[in-house]
């Protein structure tokens, strides 16, 4: 009597990778609707993540819309640039009196349209499924 071994094989599927786009209405929305588009993203994609834009915001330092290197506001963004879920970045970020209002910064280049940066992103939101 022989016994054989069964193996089985498993197949992973490739992951697909989404990123939060600015459409051009969203640049020129009231602060409203652009943190609705964004919550309606991170709804469908909770595993989102925040990270630095390469080329744009160099490893460890403040995008070039951020004028004060110092305050509430810069300590936001350095958790931005270090890269993290963005579950976990709303958390950190709302102990320091930030959130949605600064990831949308990130993915407009500034806090207002008389930014220097304005239009092009600093960082970039991305889910993976």
């Amino acid at each position: 009597m022989s016994q054989t071994a069964s193996k089985t094989t498993k197949t992973v599927a490739p992951s697909k990778t989404t990123t939060f786009e600015v459409p051009e209405a969203i640049k020129e929305a009231m602060p409203k609707a652009q943190k609705a588009a964004l919550a309606a993203y991170l709804a469908a994609n909770p595993n989102a993540y925040v990270g630095p834009v390469a080329g744009v915001v160099a490893e460890g330092c403040l995008p070039a819309y951020l004028r004060n290197p110092n305050g509430k506001r810069a300590d936001i963004v350095r958790l931005m640039v270090k890269g993290m879920p963005v579950a976990k970045f709303l958390v950190a970020a709302r102990l320091l009196g930030g959130g949605y209002t600064d990831l949308i910064a990130g993915v407009l280049g500034g806090y207002s349209r008389s930014s220097p940066t304005w239009g092009k992103a600093a960082f970039t939101i991305t889910a993976v499924a």
